[in-house]
């Protein structure tokens, strides 16, 4: 995968938050809610949401903080999405 636009391609539709905070992680990673928060200026409970979506779609990992456990670090794991896609183009 070369840019974060082909990996949305491989996925079921999401919004543009989910794209947005999905492109962040891509280009950059790992990050916790507050630095994905900075870098794409969208509210809290929308990049919480968005990042719950991309939970429920299996491509993202979260892990808690060891130095402070009030902050969480996540990252994208897109092997579920790219062997997703390669099944589809299989079929």
């Amino acid at each position: 995968m070369s840019s974060c636009q082909e990996v949305l391609h491989t996925l079921p539709p999401v919004a543009p938050s989910v794209q947005t905070v999905l492109c962040t992680l891509y280009s950059q990673h790992p990050l916790t809610g507050q630095q994905i928060r900075e870098k794409t200026g969208l509210p809290r409970r929308t990049v919480y949401a968005a990042l719950q979506r991309l939970k429920e779609i299996g491509v993202l990992h979260e892990r808690v903080s060891l130095r402070d456990t009030r902050q969480s670090y996540f990252w994208l794991d897109l092997a579920p999405a790219l062997t997703h896609d390669t099944a589809q183009a299989a079929a």
